[in-house]
């Protein structure tokens, strides 16, 4: 496996680093349900712009199926080093699309074709239920926008493409390509919105939490690698408040 990792946990990912990426979680060393890169990046999305910063803990090992056997097989600690610093890269590049511009986020989305039409669809399933997945790591904290009269019609192309659980009646909206096109292309105002909702909630947070951070990390760890595999010290990395990750 080519090498292209860097230090550096904010520098976006490369082109060729994403297939890479993409090409390990469907290899063999991977579980049946490990996420599809598609359905990584609406994972991490839905991690990223929610209304608390979840620990890395918390988010990361779901990548990799719901069970501890799913977890991967990985040729060295180099590799699963490398691999978690590609992870960690792609969440925050994701946060840092979001902080320069919600309006002009581009979810990583497939293009499908169907038997007997030649047109290619955009589809956003698989990135949807990523996204829903990672709503359910915290969903309680999620109430506040439950609770928003907007709330519905911004959430409901993400639940009709994504959600494990919809009635008939809902399926009918996602019977055809056109249908399932159609909501793809009303996730991102979804997103935006959203990310514009939390905003506040996660500002004021960071803020109390502040404090918290750096007396923990005096006295537990705070001199340890970071588990996000930036390969920093935890305490001037996932440790620190203003960490995107």
């Amino acid at each position: 496996m080519a090498r292209h990792s860097t230090s550096n946990p904010f520098l976006p990912l490369s082109e060729q680093e994403m297939g890479e990426l993409d090409r390990f979680l469907m290899s063999d060393a991977t579980s049946y349900d490990t996420m599809s890169i598609d359905t990584l990046d609406g994972y991490l999305t839905a991690v990223a712009i929610g209304p608390i910063m979840l620990d890395f803990k918390q988010w990361f090992p779901g990548i990799w199926g719901p069970d501890e056997e799913d977890e991967p097989d990985f040729d060295s600690a180099e590799q699963a080093q490398h691999i978690i610093g590609l992870i960690v890269r792609q969440m925050n590049g994701i946060i840092s699309a979001f902080e320069a511009d919600p309006d002009e986020v581009e979810p990583i989305f497939v293009a499908v074709t169907h038997q007997g039409d030649p047109r290619e669809y955009t589809d956003a399933e698989m990135w949807a239920y990523g996204f829903m997945q990672g709503l359910e790591l915290c969903r309680k904290d999620w109430q506040p926008f439950f609770d928003d009269p907007e709330s519905i019609s911004v959430l409901r192309p993400l639940h009709l493409l994504g959600s494990d659980e919809v009635t008939a009646e809902e399926e009918a909206y996602t019977e055809t390509p056109e249908q399932s096109e159609e909501l793809a292309e009303q996730v991102p105002d979804s997103l935006a919105w959203i990310y514009r909702f939390w905003l506040p909630y996660r500002q004021a947070v960071i803020a109390r939490g502040a404090n918290t951070i750096q007396r923990q990390d005096t006295h537990s760890g705070g001199n340890d690698l970071c588990p996000c595999g930036s390969l920093k010290k935890f305490n001037v990395c996932c440790g620190t408040p203003t960490t995107l990750h």
